[in-house]
């Protein structure tokens, strides 16, 4: 059992509590690099979020420049804590089970964690033999995911998200955007440079939950971006940048049986269904 619990991110993040696995792992690389508790770097983050978070995610998330964006993202610690602890949890680590399986299945050699935040997913896949790349803006997050991979021992490429002038184009397998879509200022340009960084027959793999409406946006989503909610212009996005709909990414049917008798988070395989609708799954899209 877990020995650290915040009830408060649980409930904001719709989380299950923390993986025991992944716990001291986790944690013990952000209070090495804070140098500073796990309990007073919640305090700290708390404090934040009540006060001047406020007014500044709401400038982003009605933003109308989009440098107004990049230094909120390159400036906030906001995620460190937040990411970090996301990254420790049950649900998470079960979704990265389900990436690991998918890559081996589906043969995904090269990959690239785009809006990598903290570096958990990039780690998670190097510790498993996987070749991912990690993708940011400059800043306060990206440091410490960089500081993370010296500290484990991984030489991993991180590409700049405001500079796509170096890229590795027609490199990727498979470029993963998980929860970062609905974050960025020009999403139809990152799609088109997403195409371009995949090989032929390459896979965009995301997770995204946009804004529904113009009024509260939950984490910062972007009040430009509320019309992506509905799947069908979404989908079209895609299609018109050279990205054509695969599926659902799901846990497989033994998964599912797994987890009906009371293994919640089980993975045994994985499986994509031809299904476009919500649902908290990864959607594949596949570069023509």
């Amino acid at each position: 059992m877990a020995t650290y619990s915040d009830t408060q991110m649980d409930h904001e993040l719709h989380l299950t509590g923390i993986s025991p696995k992944a716990e001291q792992r986790v944690f013990s690389d952000l209070t090495e690099y804070q140098k500073s508790s796990l309990q007073d770097i919640a305090k700290e983050y708390w404090r934040y979020r009540a006060d001047e978070d406020v007014v500044e995610q709401e400038k982003v998330g009605h933003a109308k420049e989009e440098s107004v964006v990049h230094d909120y993202y390159a400036q906030t610690p906001h995620y460190l804590y937040e990411l970090s602890y996301w990254e420790a949890s049950v649900d998470k680590q079960a979704w990265f089970d389900v990436v690991v399986k998918t890559c081996r299945k589906y043969n995904l050699k090269r990959i690239l964690d785009f809006g990598g935040g903290v570096g958990g997913f990039t780690l998670h896949m190097r510790r498993n033999g996987i070749q991912c790349d990690h993708l940011d803006v400059p800043g306060k997050t990206r440091d410490y995911a960089t500081w993370r991979f010296k500290k484990h021992g991984f030489d991993v490429q991180i590409l700049n998200g405001k500079d796509s002038s170096d890229w590795p184009w027609g490199q990727y397998d498979a470029v993963f955007a998980w929860d970062v879509l609905e974050h960025l200022f020009d999403l139809e340009g990152a799609i088109t440079n997403i195409n371009k960084l995949l090989k032929k027959g390459g896979w965009l793999v995301e997770k995204s939950t946009f804004a529904v409406d113009e009024g509260h946006h939950e984490h910062i989503h972007l009040a430009q971006h509320s019309k992506y909610h509905d799947l069908q212009l979404f989908d079209k996005l895609m299609s018109d940048r050279g990205l054509n709909f695969v599926g659902q990414l799901k846990p497989d049917r033994i998964s599912r049986l797994l987890r009906s008798l009371g293994m919640k988070h089980a993975v045994a395989g994985v499986r994509i269904k031809n299904k476009l609708k919500h649902g908290g799954n990864f959607l594949v899209h596949e570069k023509v």
